[in-house]
């Protein structure tokens, strides 16, 4: 009975708790329009020029390989380096260099197909979503190094630092999540067709560009207003009152979206190990995506959130070492009044086709499903 009481009380209080942010996230729109509205632009203007272009394809070619059964053949290759490195299967190893190659949640997706094609069991799943989270050469090299830094083998000494953090962590993931009963039957009663992994590789794609897209902009929306109410400035003279000095300006959006973090720490010219620390833990918008991926696995955020922060101790340590050897060219972080014009494969307009492109193939896929159940029915 007491622990009937207990349940309803916490489901209250949860639900209390839901509510009340909704209300104020709802008086705080209302209160602050303007930096809402120049916050959700810039996030606009982040997804067209930095985000889409760098990590859709990679989406759609990780979801591939995973249900076309490229992964499951790739077994036999890898099973013995990723065994004895990672405790994980040979199927898993394509996931994990994608995860690499293709960026935040291009790891993530690859970890839920193969979850969902049965090729890893639900703790080798969590073991690798401890690890196979990172930026990718597209978006370190050309739109960190190239597009914001002038210098793209500054985004090459991040991509290293991530490479190596990144095994470091998956050796120190062995030690996490024992091994359960592994049901191969999984596998033999999924069936794995190249014509439909195609379809569904790209209507995945699309899906988890649009849910990044929309965080965000919703992100941006909410940091927009958090500097029209002068909240941020308060919490950076809090900060800065606890010690942390000039690194109190980037700390919040650190914390909260990576992009836009990025964008501040190279204008505010912070040494580039810290911008190594920043990418690496990928901020809560990042991290509510591959939540919301990885939802039917159900890991633990808590370790999660623990394994990012050693991700940037990592990441930036590796990068600031680099650095003693390598000094960077210094007036890299000088003046950035004028920055490089984005190319083609980056240019806003391009990306805002591929986005819609991408939703119009989404409502092709639903309306296709809509008129065949309709066919059904009348036969």
């Amino acid at each position: 009975m007491i622990m009937v009481i207990t349940r309803k009380y916490n489901n209250a209080v949860k639900s209390f708790a839901k509510i009340s942010a909704v209300v104020i996230c709802c008086l705080l729109l209302i209160a602050f329009p303007k930096g809402a509205s120049d916050g959700a632009a810039l996030g606009l203007k982040y997804c067209g020029e930095l985000l889409i272009p760098s990590l859709f394809p990679f989406m759609v070619i990780s979801s591939y390989i995973v249900h076309s059964g490229i992964s499951l053949k790739l077994s036999r290759v890898f099973s013995r380096i990723t065994g004895v490195l990672f405790r994980l299967p040979g199927s898993a190893a394509p996931t994990v260099i994608m995860s690499f190659i293709g960026g935040f949640p291009v790891g993530a997706r690859g970890i839920a197909g193969l979850f969902e094609t049965g090729q890893i069991s639900r703790n080798q799943a969590k073991r690798m979503s401890l690890f196979c989270i990172g930026a990718g050469p597209a978006f370190l090299i050309t739109a960190i190094g190239t597009l914001l830094l002038k210098n793209s083998v500054l985004g090459v000494i991040i991509l290293i630092s991530q490479i190596v953090s990144g095994l470091v962590l998956g050796i120190v993931s062995r030690f996490f999540y024992s091994d359960s009963a592994f049901d191969e039957s999984r596998i033999e009663n999924f069936k794995f067709s190249s014509k439909n992994a195609f379809v569904r590789s790209c209507s995945d794609g699309a899906n988890g560009i649009i849910s990044l897209s929309a965080l965000v902009i919703l992100f941006q929306a909410f940091i927009g207003v958090i500097g029209q109410s002068n909240f941020g400035n308060t919490i950076e003279k809090l900060l800065c009152g606890l010690g942390f000095g000039r690194f109190s300006q980037i700390i919040l959006l650190s914390i909260l979206e990576v992009t836009g973090a990025c964008d501040k720490i190279v204008e505010g010219g912070f040494p580039l190990w810290i911008l190594s620390a920043a990418v690496a833990f990928g901020g809560l918008c990042v991290h509510m995506q591959i939540w919301g991926i990885l939802s039917e696995i159900g890991i633990n955020k808590g370790l999660f959130l623990l394994f990012r922060l050693l991700n940037a101790v990592i990441s930036g340590t590796i990068t600031y070492l680099i650095t003693i050897f390598y000094d960077p060219v210094n007036d890299v972080f000088s003046s950035f009044s004028e920055r490089p014009l984005p190319n083609m494969s980056t240019h806003i307009s391009g990306s805002m086709a591929l986005l819609l492109l991408s939703m119009l193939f989404l409502l092709s896929i639903s309306g296709k499903g809509k008129i065949g159940l309709a066919a059904k029915k009348s036969s």
